[in-house]
């Protein structure tokens, strides 16, 4: 009995926290972009190639794109081969998980402080591991790996140091945000090195190799000139991940009382003189809670980054019987898995996840809408809507998108942007009637369907498609004629 009381102790200590993160993290799908990155995986596991042209939308066919993730959909698109939509969820889960244990290996989480610091972490970064298995959620699991080394070396000045080579290598290929760890790792050597007043020779060996060891993917160089696009480019101000929170939503409240929280952490350090054993993750957090009221990308690493700062109030400014200390964690954990078990994963429907729910339930398109446009004829000048790109790749080939989730921060040569023409005609800022398109495949909730709807009691547009959801519209010729067209006659409700 006593080994057996044992065992459970020692699960419930050291696994059933994992776990439960675990479990709430099994999320569906949700990621809008999640067919053409299936399609460039797809293509790699065909060819042995790296698709390089712009094959899959209408505009900017010419464009050579430097896909930083393409690594990242050779994963997706194997994960999703053998075990479908399950698999991308369980794999979304596992990232999630892992970052909570590099998390608790750098700062030496208690029990205690994990019961706490862990359902923090998930809860603050909801809005991206809500969406599931992505690049951007590897890129996190890559800022708590250089977290870990990087308090690893501060604790033993260790060779370990020499594992972020690797790291970096590998997260070069997964996601352009491991130029961001460049940046954290940077700012926090440096000030390492300002508080030891020596300089390590390990360092002098080591950024130059991280340096090269980023430089081995397909592209080379080019993606650092790939990222250093991003900045600067005006398109970034109509894509939501790009542009500050919203005064007074939710996700903007809870930035203002992390900031709060923060403070009152750093109070509490301050009081127990801890302060100088935080110096790097504090200047860390005063840079990226800044930027992340610049742009809200950037609150997801701030979260991370900070938590060894909410230790002030966990570890150091809770005072309460040792024996207490050590009941309320279990019964916490055993609380929140039981409910996780019982009421969270049954309602998440997890095995009946397929592309008719994610359809429905994710990207808000329309599937009789699709079948529709496979039977008729589809003219060059057709407009679609932007968020349905990745959905349609996938899945109807034969329609080809105007444009889709790759292109927003697309530009060529002379500056065309077909992410800019798109926006402005989807937002009626630029009117539809006085462009060149002929047919318009739109969701029923933007400004342009709104315009469509006027247009066609004008008798300038005609409407051939019509659901909840979506809309298609053909223009009408001189000759009173819906252009490409021919074999439509009347309009097809759903």
């Amino acid at each position: 009995m006593t080994t057996l009381i044992y065992i459970v102790n020692f699960f419930i200590r050291n696994y059933l926290p994992y776990l439960t993160i675990f479990l709430l993290s099994l999320n569906p799908l949700s990621d809008s972009d999640f067919g053409w990155h299936l399609k460039y995986g797809e293509y790699f596991f065909k060819t042995g190639q790296i698709l390089r042209k712009n094959v899959f939308s209408l505009e900017m066919p010419d464009y050579r794109w430097v896909n930083s993730s393409w690594l990242t959909d050779v994963v997706t698109y194997y994960i999703f081969k053998m075990e479908g939509f399950l698999g991308i969820t369980i794999a979304g889960g596992l990232i999630v998980m892992l970052m909570m244990f590099f998390l608790s290996r750098a700062y030496k989480f208690s029990f205690w402080e994990k019961t706490f610091i862990f359902p923090l972490i998930l809860f603050v970064n909801s809005p991206l591991t809500r969406v599931s298995f992505r690049g951007q959620l590897l890129s996190l699991l890559g800022v708590t790996i250089l977290l870990y080394l990087l308090e690893e070396y501060k604790r033993e000045g260790r060779n370990i140091i020499y594992l972020t080579i690797p790291l970096f290598f590998i997260w070069a290929n997964l996601h352009g945000g491991f130029m961001l760890g460049l940046a954290i790792m940077i700012i926090y050597l440096a000030i390492r090195q300002l508080a030891t007043k020596s300089l390590d020779k390990k360092l002098l060996a080591v950024f130059p190799l991280i340096i090269l060891s980023t430089l081995i993917n397909p592209f080379g160089i080019e993606i650092y000139q790939e990222v250093i696009k991003h900045f600067g480019n005006p398109f970034q101000n109509y894509i939501v991940e790009w542009v500050p929170l919203t005064p007074f939503s939710d996700l903007w409240w809870v930035l203002i009382f992390w900031g709060i929280f923060l403070i009152i952490n750093i109070r509490i350090l301050v009081t127990k003189e801890k302060l100088a054993d935080y110096i790097e993750v504090i200047i860390l957090t005063l840079i990226f809670y800044f930027l992340s009221h610049w742009m809200r990308r950037y609150a997801w690493t701030m979260y991370l980054i900070s938590i060894p700062l909410s230790l002030g109030v966990f570890r150091y400014g809770i005072e309460i019987n040792r024996q207490i200390k050590k009941i309320i964690p279990v019964i916490i954990w055993v609380v929140i898995y039981l409910g996780t078990i019982s009421y969270y994963i049954p309602s998440q429907r997890l095995t009946q996840i397929n592309w008719q729910r994610y359809c429905l339930e994710s990207v808000k398109c329309s599937i009789p809408s699709a079948e529709f446009l496979k039977k008729i004829e589809i003219p060059q000048k057709f407009l679609s809507f932007y968020n349905w790109g990745g959905w349609l790749i996938w899945n109807y080939p034969e329609i080809k998108p105007l444009i889709d989730g790759r292109m927003h921060l697309w530009r060529d040569e002379g500056g065309y942007s077909a992410f800019g023409k798109y926006y402005f005609l989807e937002q009626n800022v630029d009117d539809i009637d006085k462009s060149d398109y002929e047919m318009v495949y739109m969701i029923a909730d933007k400004p342009v369907y709104k315009r469509l709807l006027e247009l066609v009691r004008q008798g300038r547009w005609r409407i051939i498609y019509q659901d909840d959801l979506a809309g298609v519209f053909v223009r009408v010729t001189g000759n009173g004629k819906s252009s490409g067209t021919t074999r439509v006659s009347g309009l097809v409700r759903q």
